[in-house]
């Protein structure tokens, strides 16, 4: 006993100053660490308000990381609406999809980008962006809102450019020249259309890109607008609008209005291609949009250090936004187990199984809790009732349980469908839930009943609930997560509480309680 009770402490010693070893060598460096020449850290903010009435989605497009930049932290607000993070293909950016909440009178959406930009670099290309399709090459050549590719004055110019040009590389340099040159820049009065701006020779920012677009398209080279940002202190940023044309294999970047061709500056963050408006599909409803951006101190707080080598490997902050979501969430479980184990082992609280509590709470965290606890208790009805008829088949245990998690998943489908059908949650996501686990939970809830009965069963559902909640109460702490990301040697901490815990032989809080007669 004497000697187990040596070796934990020791385990515990050793597990606490390397941890706070490693942690402040990690501080030391990131405190020591500098940007190169040429790089720099911003901070975009979207603060989006939407009026009364609004009846059905909208799609708000967010930053990605490019070649010249990446995301690596954001965080999003929304209140009165659901939300979720979508990735669409043609746009090759990713979409908030915004649901609003039934009741509510209010919505407001607010996210805050932190931006890393690095030196050099061509901007405006997707690291990965696949070769278009006959389909997508033939939707870039077709008229849209404010491109007339065959209209009389487009037809003209073009024209007149052809029969002076011998190639296609060479036309797309002259539809430049004349977008960027023959073109007068004027403010929200002048013409915002293709046909308007070419017929005055006078047009927005907004113009000059539709007018380039429309050339491109009417001489037959496929052609999208982009709407972004140019990286800037702003308390009130503008959109600003540019051109990709599709040339030699590649989407090359044009900004008619500050003269920029085939590349653009790191500076310059799309949002959102093949469109103009940030926020789209709002029907009839106007929304107030406000965008802001302003440079960050560096490192920021719990902020990525730039590539040092191979040390990099450790830093976790610079995998992408995706990627460290799914780490995040990892490394919350056992945060997870900790609080179990406190509430368990101290507390006194039973559950079923020891990390049942945690892997539900962990599957609420990036979910909407509201549908997910529909959802949840709904599916444990079924699957409850369902197990109380398979008993009078008595069906052999693998087989039985192979039909309550058939039966569970039919639930969670037909939930997300409905959900959709009803307009209350944008994806699937939203309910997602651990399938294997509910199974099991259900599969102990009716191995108690029948063993202790319905009181002790429910005695012990109820303790897994509440240990479920002061789970996701920790686990929802968004300041946590960044934390065990950007120092995932808190974990030795955490090992080090958990030895603590395991060895823990004194009176439980529960029994203090149960047996407060005696006393």
């Amino acid at each position: 006993m004497v000697r187990e009770q040596r070796l934990v402490a020791a385990g515990v010693i050793f597990l606490v100053v390397a941890g706070a070893a490693l942690i402040a060598l990690r501080v030391r460096n990131l405190q020591g660490s500098h940007l190169s020449r040429g790089e720099s850290v911003w901070r975009l903010t979207y603060d989006i308000e939407f009026p009364l009435g609004i009846n059905e989605r909208t799609y708000i497009a967010i930053p990605d990381d490019m070649r010249s930049s990446r995301i690596f932290r954001e965080t999003f607000s929304h209140q009165g609406i659901w939300m979720d993070v979508l990735m669409t293909r043609r746009r090759l950016a990713r979409e908030a999809a915004i649901v609003p909440v039934v009741g509510r009178q209010r919505a407001r959406f607010i996210a805050y980008f932190d931006i890393h930009v690095r030196a050099g670099g061509e901007n405006g290309l997707v690291p990965s962006e696949p070769k278009p399709s006959a389909e997508e090459i033939a939707h870039y050549l077709q008229p849209q809102s404010g491109v007339q590719p065959s209209s009389p004055v487009v037809s003209a110019v073009i024209s007149r450019m052809q029969s002076e040009q011998a190639s296609k590389g060479g036309l797309l340099t002259a539809i430049f020249n004349y977008c960027a040159d023959g073109i007068v820049q004027q403010g929200i009065d002048a013409p915002s259309d293709a046909n308007g701006t070419l017929h005055r020779g006078v047009g927005t920012t907004l113009g000059r890109a539709r007018a380039m677009t429309a050339l491109c398209r009417a001489a037959k080279i496929p052609a999208r607008l982009v709407v972004g940002f140019a990286l800037g202190s702003s308390q009130n940023a503008g959109k600003h609008y540019w051109v990709e044309a599709y040339s030699n294999g590649r989407w090359a970047p044009y900004d008619p209005e500050n003269g920029y061709a085939g590349e653009l500056p790191a500076r310059f963050l799309p949002i959102r291609r093949d469109g103009v408006e940030i926020v789209r599909n709002v029907g009839s409803a106007a929304y107030k949009g406000r965008y802001s951006i302003r440079r960050l101190p560096y490192p920021p707080v719990l902020g990525a250090a730039p590539d040092n080598g191979i040390w990099s490997v450790f830093d976790l902050t610079r995998l992408p936004l995706g990627m460290q979501e799914v780490i995040t969430a990892i490394l919350l479980l056992p945060i997870g187990a900790l609080v179990t184990a406190i509430l368990r082992n101290i507390v006194g609280i039973e559950t079923f199984g020891v990390f049942t509590p945690a892997l539900i709470a962990l599957s609420f965290v990036q979910a909407d809790w509201r549908t997910g606890a529909v959802v949840f208790f709904v599916v444990l009805g079924v699957g409850t009732a369902a197990r109380m008829i398979l008993n009078k088949l008595k069906l052999l245990m693998v087989a039985r349980l192979g039909v309550i998690l058939t039966l569970v998943i039919l639930c969670m489908v037909a939930a997300v469908s409905i959900l959709d059908y009803l307009g209350l949650t944008p994806s699937a996501s939203a309910v997602l839930l651990p399938m294997v686990i509910l199974t099991m939970m259900i599969e102990r809830f009716n191995v108690t009943v029948e063993e202790d009965g319905y009181r002790r069963a429910l005695t012990v559902f109820a303790g897994t609930l509440v240990v479920a909640l002061c789970c996701l109460f920790v686990l929802r702490i968004d300041a946590l997560g960044r934390l065990v990301l950007s120092f995932p040697e808190v974990q030795l901490l955490n090992l080090a509480a958990l030895l603590l815990i395991g060895r823990y032989s004194g009176y439980r809080l529960t029994e203090l309680w149960r047996f407060k007669d005696l006393t």
